[in-house]
């Protein structure tokens, strides 16, 4: 199944962003003078563990399930089961406002439940409403999400509330193993030794996407490498 956090279809992750966009300083400057020894979950303090495992943002991801993102976020965690035009649906999760540290912004959380568990959950649903692009989001019954409590967390995608450049991505995660273009000045910056991948794109708030560095080739370098050449091919046939 296909996750939010794939950059394939990064486009879709922006258009949830709001227009504003505050300074830039506001994320590089660091917490305000007295606290610097004690801004903690900032979106570069990623820490890989022996078992594969990645620390961000308080959770373990590669060992946290939806029941740790609900001790961790509480009610500002955002259930829901999206369903897009020509996909199979998808538990996410979205929490917003999110602050990472002193930087906010809003962040999303991709689940891996079984296909199967997530048509069931989808036809019991207590109601849905539309999103933008023709998506649907359907509300889990109590039943469904207490049985969802052991879903494991598959990926996040943090959008910072202030404009990241790639000078920016480079500062905080240091040089990239590689970097990919893609539509419309475009450009991710991909850290798989961290299971990272930055999009950036001039005059646009950038993603910052993290899976397990085991799983970065299948989740996030294969699928953005099939858009690109779909995309170099399109731009070919006109």
């Amino acid at each position: 199944m296909r996750h939010p956090f794939v950059l394939a279809a990064g486009a879709g992750l922006l258009v949830l962003v709001a227009a504003f966009v505050p300074p830039l300083w506001h994320m590089l400057r660091g917490p305000a003078q007295g606290q610097a020894g004690t801004a903690e979950g900032l979106p570069w303090q990623t820490r890989v563990e022996p078992d594969g495992a990645v620390q961000v943002f308080g959770l373990a991801l590669g060992r946290a399930t939806l029941a740790d993102a609900e001790r961790r976020f509480g009610d500002a965690l955002q259930l829901a089961i999206v369903a897009r035009l020509g996909e199979p649906p998808a538990l996410e999760a979205l929490v917003d406002p999110f602050q990472a540290g002193f930087v906010g912004g809003r962040l999303v959380l991709a689940f891996d439940a079984p296909a199967d568990r997530l048509l069931q959950w989808r036809e019991r649903a207590s109601g849905s409403s539309p999103m933008e692009g023709g998506a649907r989001r359907f509300t889990l019954r109590t039943e469904d999400r207490a049985a969802a409590s052991r879903v494991p967390i598959g990926g996040f995608s943090f959008v910072p509330a202030v404009r990241l450049g790639e000078q920016d991505v480079r500062q905080r995660f240091g040089p990239p193993a590689a970097v990919l273009p893609q539509a419309e000045g475009q450009q991710v910056l991909l850290y798989p030794e961290r299971g990272l991948a930055a999009s950036v794109s001039p005059g646009s708030r950038g993603v910052l996407q993290y899976v397990v560095p085991a799983q970065f080739e299948a989740r996030l370098r294969a699928p953005l490498q099939a858009a690109t050449a779909s995309a170099a091919s399109s731009a070919a046939s006109r």
